[in-house]
Formats: structure tokens, C-alpha cells, sequence
């Protein structure tokens, strides 16, 4: 099945649907306003070419740092004779207190570029968290695992789901992408304790049920599109041509108690740093699984209790 597409679609409907109803979305029209141009290989490369970029195989594990000029050079427009890039490029703006090469000045600079897409809820988030129900535009504001994806043709992210059962957003400016998805229901099926499957090359000894099942969706996501990853489905994306994206995560209030579970099965998750980075203004770097969730569902529960006065 390929993914569902809409446009002119509300931020009320759009939760309802697609975060509530947890289904993945593409949407044709979140995008329309925005400068395509300042993302393109040739603009990031004059503007940006000498930063300092991370470099990561399909499994997320960095390979090195070099120049964004060295990467695009290296890997995009790639001749047949030298094979496809097997490196992806994840720059992160910062989601923990350590000094590295985040991209929050790159982000700066192109933040009037593009925009917080239309449809998607910037208040009554649980991450990152508006306390005081600030809008949080995208833009402008953290948020978990904001990124720029630069990756040459080939280049993979291998099956995965994301980190404490945040919603992913992934917009595409340039090139296309391969997408498939698995429902979270068929989890026993695409992993192993803490290993998933690899959708092009499986072990079937290790991932014995895989071979009973079959991807929910398939799809290619191209230029001006913006696809939704639910909470807990899993996505193996390749791509079919020298690509550039943006990506960011959030968990919205309709979704505390499935976040709320997440801690409280694994309280030593090791991606609930990154959380409580976000939560940082409410919540103590050390604050424990248990303490967390009491916290946040008495916040909510406050909320709610307020806004009925």
C-alpha cells in the first residue's frame, strides 16, 4: 500500500487522525511556501561548505567528522563506476549539554527559509515541553533530533523505530526517498531483544517470523512532501537519489500515557537523556523514571483542571 496523502488538512483533524489515531501520513502541501533554493547541495555548499558535519553509517553509528563541502563532494552526483554512498549525513542542532558539531547556527541562519508546517500542533506538547503554552515553532525552537539529512544516492537508515515513543517528521527538499513501514504490531516479528531486521538482507534463524510477514506500506517520498512517522511504527528509508531533508521529533499531550508507559518499561533507556534535556526547565537531569511520570501527569492533570475553570 502506499502511503496516504492529503492536503488542506487542520491541526485538529491532523491530531485526531494521524497522532491519535497513530496511522503515517504524507502531506503534498506543507512546504509550499518555503525557499527550496537555500536547501540545495550547490547553497548549503557556498554557505556552509566548511562546517564540521557528523558522518554515520545505516545503523546510526558515527564513521567520522569532516567538512560538509568533503561530504557532498564525496557523495553526491557520484559516478556509476564508483558505486553508491553507503555514509549518512545527520547533523543535529544540540539535544544534550555537551560541546560538539550541532547545526543550531546553520538552523539559525536558515530559520526564515522555511516554517513550522501549518498542520502540525506547536502547543500542548509534552516534548519538548511549553510549560506555559508558549508556541513552540520549529523554525525558531529546539526540539528532539532536529536535524539536516544530507545523504548521497544509496545511502540508508536501516529499520528502525523512534527513540521513547516520539512521532518523527521527515520533509524532503531534495532528491527522493524509498519508505517502508511496518505497523508496531508486527514488533516481535522485525526484532530481536534489541536488534532489528534488515528489511534487504534478512537473517531468518535470528528473525524467524519475519518471513510471515510483510510491510505495511511502501512508498517514495519526494521534493515538497512532508511524511509523518507515528509513534512506535517502524521505517527503513533508502535513497534513490542524492538527497536533503529536515527532521525533528515530538510527543504531543494526547500521547502522554503511551510516553509515560515507554519510561516506565524501560526506566534506563539510554534516549531518555535526550528527553529530559527537553524537559530540562521542569525536570532534574537525574530525575528518576518513576518521578518523571508523576510528574508530568500531575502537570497535565493541572492543565486540564485549568482550563475547566
Amino acid at each position: 500500500m502506499k502511503i496516504p496523502r492529503v492536503s488542506n488538512i487542520t491541526t485538529e483533524k491532523f491530531i485526531e487522525e494521524y497522532i491519535v489515531g497513530n496511522k503515517p501520513v504524507i502531506v503534498t502541501d506543507g512546504m509550499k511556501n518555503w525557499d527550496m533554493s537555500k536547501f540545495s547541495p550547490e547553497h548549503l555548499k557556498e554557505a556552509f561548505g566548511e562546517e564540521k558535519v557528523q558522518v554515520y553509517d545505516d545503523l546510526f553509528n558515527l564513521q567520522n567528522i569532516q567538512s560538509l563541502k568533503q561530504y557532498i563532494d564525496n557523495n553526491f552526483d557520484r559516478k556509476e563506476e564508483d558505486g553508491l554512498s553507503d555514509q549518512y549525513m545527520r547533523w543535529y542542532t544540540k539535544l544534550k549539554e555537551v560541546e560538539y558539531y550541532w547545526s543550531d547556527k546553520v538552523f539559525d541562519a536558515l530559520k526564515d527559509a522555511w516554517s513550522h508546517p501549518y498542520f502540525i500542533p506547536n502547543t500542548s506538547l509534552v516534548i519538548p515541553s511549553n510549560a506555559n503554552a508558549e508556541e513552540r515553532v520549529v523554525n525558531e525552537f529546539h526540539y528532539p533530533y532536529k536535524g539536516l539529512f544530507i545523504s548521497g544516492k544509496g545511502s540508508r537508515t536501516r529499520l528502525h523505530k523512534d527513540p521513547f515513543a516520539s512521532n518523527a517528521v521527515l520533509c524532503q527538499f531534495y532528491g527522493e526517498k524509498k519508505i517502508y513501514l511496518f505497523d508496531p504490531k508486527k514488533e516481535s516479528s522485525v526484532m530481536n531483544g534489541k536488534e532489528f531486521v534488515d528489511v534487504m538482507n534478512p537473517d531468518h534463524e535470528k528473525f524467524s517470523n519475519y518471513a510471515n510477514i510483510t510491510h505495511d506500506y511502501e512508498d517514495t517520498l519526494s521534493p515538497g512532501e512532508i511524511v509523518f512517522f507515528p509513534s512506535g511504527w517502524f521505517h527503513d528509508v533508502t535513497c534513490e537519489t542524492d538527497s536533503i531533508s529536515i527532521t525533528w521529533n515530538f510527543v504531543h499531550e494526547t500521547q502522554l500515557n503511551v510516553f509515560c508507559k515507554h519510561v516506565a518499561k524501560n526506566p534506563d533507556d539510554d534516549q531518555l537523556e535526550i528527553a529530559k534535556y527537553f524537559l530540562k526547565n521542569e525536570v532534574k537531569e537525574d530525575e528518576k523514571a518513576r518521578d518523571l511520570i508523576l510528574f508530568l501527569k500531575k502537570k497535565f492533570k493541572t492543565k486540564k483542571q485549568k482550563a475547566l475553570v
